[in-house]
């Protein structure tokens, strides 16, 4: 069980990171308006700096954030639960 726990927490470790890091890259290297041709229509904003991403980018990143957020909440399940025992 203790190696589940390490690796649920490895794991959440890894998406947030993952996630910051696709975040930062879109809005370093997105376009500044949106383009339909491109199909880049879904807006990313970061603190008024505003770029669009493709449908498949914007599911990607908040996928990433989304196992992340659920990665944690497992390795706190694990964490509490862990911890009841004598």
């Amino acid at each position: 069980m203790n190696a589940l726990k390490r690796v649920v927490g490895v794991l959440a470790l890894g998406f947030w990171f993952s996630s910051f890091f696709a975040w930062k890259y879109f809005d370093a290297h997105g376009l500044r308006t949106p383009d339909l041709q491109s199909g880049k229509t879904y807006p990313l904003d970061t603190h008024g700096s505003v770029v669009y991403l493709t449908p498949h980018e914007h599911y990607f990143l908040y996928g990433l954030i989304i196992a992340g957020i659920v990665f944690f909440l497992l390795s706190a399940v694990f964490y509490f639960v862990g911890s009841k025992r004598p």
